[in-house]
């Protein structure tokens, strides 16, 4: 019974290792018989209070966290070291009963109290919310967190200023992911070093990118929010709640990529689609909203919200399980809903969008918005991405162009209202949803000057559009072969080449897909575009069937073709003017690593490669500089920030988040 997220991830033998005696006999079901069931099968392990000994951890943490269901299945069939344990239903009973007395689980007991002296001679006054024998973390009673240092037997407070934050998921609201810090740079990156790790044991998936505002960091991982020191990874709050069991997709893999803030709040979306708020001081659920009817239907979590003003704006997941997708604004004092846009029409709709649904599966026609959109102040616009329908390989009970599916919405962040679409792939059969980053760059184009956006999208091409009205400006493949179209038209559409559809014998198809969610970055020193592509075709096989609640919605899928070979995994330079491949640098590695870019104006681009190993290039020629071997898979993004003067780069891996900073 650990502390832990997933309990399929984590070294099992420390939950729960239990002794093979028999319970004493007791009143069924009561504490009293919870007590004698404990001392005897688990005490010896776990310590008569449950606070853990040398043979087993504390069981705390993990019975707070978690619904009484999952810790009796939890005992019943046993976890690698620890035995399966035959209880009847009233020695669980009172089993359970007797462990909601053990106490408060460890880092959730009130902070103990403390006066301490600075060097300046002044006095703090506040709660403890860690230390260390070199740092001190304090809350003191008007909500500020003061990050100390020891000095002998005072404290010192250093300043966080100069700074530069990171205050959301893609840095700015343009998610460009450039940052203008220059301390970290081409001649001196070969001396960066691990500034600290925060370990996150049991963390399936970490695709957080760690949101940073004035020298506090706040990371995620599965219905997990934790703030810490930016500067030394130490832990100042932690808000944990149990996973939900019956999810599809990514959420039931534990995914989240990160958290939004406004002033005194973070906000977060759980795995089953609620957004919360906490305090940003301390971390307590200050009010929770279901965004849907799960689990009625199939919808779940994953994306960071974004914050505009007072609005709090997110996307659902479920598009692959039948999830009719929308994006939402809810008011960020209350959790009010103050508008949702409805991605696909519903069954009986009789407008223009639903006549672009012909057939019967509308009804779960998907069209989800888990990614994060980006925003531009000056023309007041919300641009969010929309994915794939469904099912995803089968377009025969769905003729049409089936809007706005595999779109970029512009909408009105204060009321929802459509300005403008632009869909990439119409009727898509192939899985090319178009959940990837929208990048706002401000550039001459064409012989004048433009609002541009623009994607690389997972069908293949790289596109440019005019933000202020969706006019498509250039379409151009980044990847060798493109089997479904040739190019695309004057009107914004596809040409679409013959016989590409999937078939029950498969049919290739190229790409299987050219990129992914995976962020990307623009240099505007540079003007050079910077992404993770993917260059390999596949057989697209179609296996019709019905629709069924507790399972994905796909008619299909990909496997490799015949022939083809691996393909390419590589990151890519490209010029937004022409689409044309600037340089490219092949990754090698047996994994598949999910990592994102980060570029700045040090002339740097951080990522993390398929060998396991974090690497910066030279953002102008592609040329390796540094890198580490972290041994570990990437499935998020880089990020940076500056606090009191010193630069650091940050990223998740596997076994938690690394942040690196050059020697002082």
């Amino acid at each position: 019974m650990a502390r832990m997220v997933n309990m399929k991830a984590t070294p099992l033998w420390l939950l729960f290792v239990a002794c093979a005696v028999s319970a004493q006999q007791a009143p069924p079901g009561s504490t009293a018989a919870g007590a004698s069931s404990f001392a005897s099968r688990c005490t010896v392990c776990h310590g008569g209070d449950g606070n853990g000994t040398e043979r087993g951890p504390s069981l705390r943490g993990y019975v707070a966290a978690h619904p009484d269901e999952q810790i009796a299945a939890l005992i019943r069939t046993g976890v690698r070291a620890m035995p399966p344990h035959d209880i009847a239903a009233a020695e669980m009973t009172g089993l359970l009963a007797f462990l909601h007395t053990l106490g408060v689980p460890e880092g959730a007991q009130t902070p103990a109290r403390r006066s301490v002296k600075l060097a300046s001679g002044a006095t703090l006054t506040g709660s403890v919310l860690n230390e260390s024998g070199f740092n001190l973390q304090l809350a003191t009673d008007d909500g500020r967190i003061h990050l100390l240092t020891r000095d002998g037997e005072v404290f010192r407070e250093p300043s966080v200023l100069p700074k530069q934050d990171w205050p959301r998921y893609d840095g700015s609201l343009t998610s460009s992911r450039n940052s203008a810090l220059t301390q970290i740079n081409t001649a001196n990156v070969q001396q960066l070093r691990m500034a600290w790790m925060l370990p996150m044991p049991g963390a399936p998936r970490l695709e957080s990118t760690p949101v940073v505002l004035d020298g506090i960091m706040y990371v995620t991982a599965w219905n997990t929010v934790i703030a810490l020191d930016a500067t030394t990874g130490r832990q100042l709050w932690k808000y944990q709640r149990s996973e939900n069991s019956g999810l599809l997709s990514e959420a039931a893999g534990g995914a989240n990529r990160g958290v939004g803030i406004s002033g005194s709040h973070v906000f977060y979306l759980t795995d089953n689609a609620h957004l919360l708020a906490l305090d940003r001081s301390t971390g307590k659920l200050l009010w929770d909203v279901a965004m849907t009817d799960w689990p009625k239907s199939q919808y779940s979590a994953t994306g960071a919200p974004m914050v505009i003003g007072e609005h709090v704006i997110v996307g659902v997941a479920g598009g692959e399980e039948g999830a009719r997708g929308f994006v939402a604004s809810y008011k960020a004092t209350t959790g009010e809903r103050e508008w949702q846009f409805w991605t696909i029409p519903k069954p009986g709709d009789k407008d223009k969008i639903a006549s672009t649904w012909i057939g019967s599966a509308l009804e779960h026609g998907c069209g989800a918005t888990w990614l994060s959109g980006s925003y531009d102040a000056a023309l007041d616009t919300l641009y969010w991405p929309v994915g794939n329908p469904c099912p995803d390989f089968n377009g025969a009970e769905r003729k049409g162009d089936n809007l706005y599916t595999d779109s970029v919405l512009a909408l009105k962040p204060a009321t929802g209202e459509l300005k403008w679409y632009f869909q990439f792939t119409p009727h898509d059969t192939h899985d090319y949803d178009s959940t990837e980053p929208l990048l706002l760059v401000d550039e001459n184009f064409g012989g004048q000057a433009r609002k541009l956006l623009v994607q690389a999208n997972r069908n293949g091409f790289f596109f440019v559009l005019d933000r202020t009205n969706g006019e498509l400006l250039l379409a151009k493949p980044f990847v060798s072969k493109v089997t479904w179209a040739s190019g695309y038209g004057k009107d914004g559409r596809p040409i679409l080449n013959p016989d590409v559809e999937p078939t029950p014998e498969g049919n290739l198809v190229c790409p299987a897909a050219g990129t992914n969610w995976m962020a990307s970055s623009y240099n505007p020193q540079l003007k050079m575009f910077y992404f993770a592509a993917t260059d390999r075709c596949a057989l697209s096989k179609l296996v019709p069937g019905p629709f069924e609640m507790g399972k994905r919605f796909f008619n299909g899928g990909n496997s490799a073709a015949p022939n083809a070979g691996p393909g390419t995994h590589s990151i890519r330079a490209l010029d937004i003017q022409t689409g044309k491949t600037i340089w490219d640098y092949p990754q090698v590695g047996n994994g598949h690593s999910w990592s994102g870019i980060l570029s700045t104006d040090g002339g740097l681009v951080f990522f993390g490669d398929d060998g396991g190993v974090f690497t910066a290039l030279d953002a102008k020629s592609g040329k390796p500089l540094w890198h580490l071997v972290v041994n570990d898979n990437f499935r998020a993004s880089p990020m940076t920030y500056m606090v009191g003067g010193k630069q650091y780069v940050c990223i998740a891996a596997a076994a938690g988040f690394m942040s690196f900073a050059l020697p002082d």
